[in-house]
């Protein structure tokens, strides 16, 4: 019974620290979804699919000189097949990135389109790799604040010894109190539950892996 209540003392204790350290980690959990580096010159820019609000920082990095191709995806189409078919319009989110592109000044001969459908960024930079066909020396990455650390570590997997600087945009920055917005809350909540299944080997695919 000594025994017992001792390894119960030591799992009451750890339960505690934990509980302790996620107090302690909480209002930092934003901040530590970020990593971001000081704009350089590249041999190109790619901005992430998510949010084609990206399009202006990417516009102002090139027009900076910094790089001269812009690379977009062609994500998965995820307007509802129903509403598609009763004729409404709905534009594929690559036409959005162009549209922003254009409007903001760059040269529709400065941008390359790749890939077709990913679902996830694993395979959006994956997609971009294999149609690259070559490892760049160096590439500056667009997307959001709290989706820059994991976007990190994926392009530094798929890119190895390519030099890798991600400039997120900050006209998506969470809010400082990110756990009272609710828009902030659902980006951290998400992509903490993203990095984890990322870390844990796990990845979204619409092909099978290469």
């Amino acid at each position: 019974m000594t025994l017992l209540k001792k390894v119960l003392a030591v799992i009451g204790g750890l339960a505690l620290a934990g509980l302790l350290l996620a107090a302690a980690v909480f209002p930092f959990l934003g901040r530590l979804l970020e990593s971001s580096d000081v704009p350089a010159p590249v041999e190109a820019i790619v901005l992430l699919n998510g949010n084609p609000v990206r399009g202006i920082q990417g516009a102002e990095l090139y027009k900076k000189g910094l790089a001269p191709l812009i690379f977009v995806g062609r994500p998965e189409f995820t307007a509802q097949k129903e509403l598609v078919d009763l004729g409404l319009p709905f534009a594929h989110e690559e036409e959005d990135y162009l549209r922003v592109l254009a409007l903001k000044g760059v040269p529709r001969s400065a941008i390359r389109l790749f890939g077709q459908g990913h679902m996830s960024t694993v395979e959006e930079v994956e997609t971009l790799r294999r149609e690259l066909g070559f490892q760049p020396k160096s590439l500056l990455v667009v997307t959001a604040p709290f989706h820059s650390r994991r976007a990190r570590l994926i392009f530094q997997r798929v890119f190895p010894e390519t030099k890798i600087l991600v400039c997120p945009d900050p006209q998506e920055a969470l809010e400082p109190r990110w756990w009272k917005d609710r828009q902030s809350a659902l980006k951290v909540v998400q992509e903490t539950a993203k990095m984890a299944y990322y870390l844990g080997g796990g990845a979204f695919r619409s092909t099978p892996a290469p």
